[in-house]
């Protein structure tokens, strides 16, 4: 695909942040809006519907975690649950915040609360959570093993946790791409990846252009296999009962296109 690079003006966002903390200066600007147009409402409705499946009981409160836009928050408090959202950027927040508002929903049926997941600090005993979007892997090993272990600690014992990635080593280093270009909306992405074997994370350089206008962003990801977040979710007392490829029910497995995970929060 042929691009007229000397004719779009280059807006350098600082990628020089640390590789550990690199998502505090991604979700701004053009990465927030791409986010945005990233999912089409018949995605949204088939996870929807996947969730309200594993969590039967309307009404139960749930923690979207991190929530981002409320894509998914949002949504399942109109099907009756009570939803608390968690997400440390603020600006996506605030696009809950006024969505939510809009809807006109009953005091308490959904909330958004700015923090990390690494440090989830509510009083609240959740009755399930579910974490989509590949949110998962923005930390190093020890900082995913404290998300984990803040998820669980959050969860009433029988609870249930949802997880979706595209990036666990099964999915990504079969089907990653080294270089792609991927249209979302009115904007056009170039996505090159770069992936460090010794330390088992990929870094990606995100370029995003519309109307004349190209931003860059860096990203890390970590990659871990299947069986790895098996063992930090049970040391985070969240024991896996089912590993799906699809939201189908389709089994987990080498190249599938997603990870769907479904564990239990239980004693001991």
């Amino acid at each position: 695909m042929a691009i007229a690079i000397e004719f779009i003006r280059i807006i350098f966002v600082s990628t020089s942040t640390s590789r550990d903390t690199w998502y505090r200066d991604f979700f701004t600007g053009a990465a927030l809006d791409l986010w945005r147009q990233a999912k089409t409402e018949d995605e949204t409705e088939n996870e929807c519907a996947f969730l309200q499946e594993i969590f039967e009981q309307s009404g139960s409160h749930l923690l979207d975690v991190p929530c981002g836009n409320g894509r998914l928050t949002i949504p399942m408090a109109e099907a009756g649950y009570k939803v608390t959202g968690l997400d440390f950027c603020q600006e996506f927040l605030d696009d809950a915040a006024k969505r939510a508002a809009s809807i006109n929903f009953e005091d308490g049926a959904v909330e958004f609360i700015q923090g990390d997941m690494r440090k989830i600090s509510s009083k609240t005993k959740f009755d399930g959570a579910f974490c989509f979007g590949n949110s998962f892997g923005y930390f190093n090993r020890e900082g995913t093993e404290q998300m984990l272990q803040s998820v669980g600690e959050c969860l009433k014992v029988g609870a249930k946790f949802v997880l979706e990635s595209s990036m666990l080593a099964e999915t990504f280093l079969v089907n990653g791409a080294e270089r792609e270009w991927v249209r979302v909306g009115d904007m056009l992405m170039l996505i090159e990846n770069h992936y460090d074997p010794r330390e088992s994370c990929v870094q990606t350089e995100y370029t995003f252009i519309r109307d004349g206008k190209q931003e860059s962003r860096h990203a890390t990801h970590w990659i871990y296999t299947s069986g790895e977040v098996c063992s930090m979710l049970s040391r985070a007392g969240l024991f896996v009962d089912d590993l799906f490829g699809s939201l189908e029910g389709d089994e987990y497995a080498l190249g599938s296109e997603r990870v769907v995970l479904v564990a239990e929060k239980r004693k001991g």
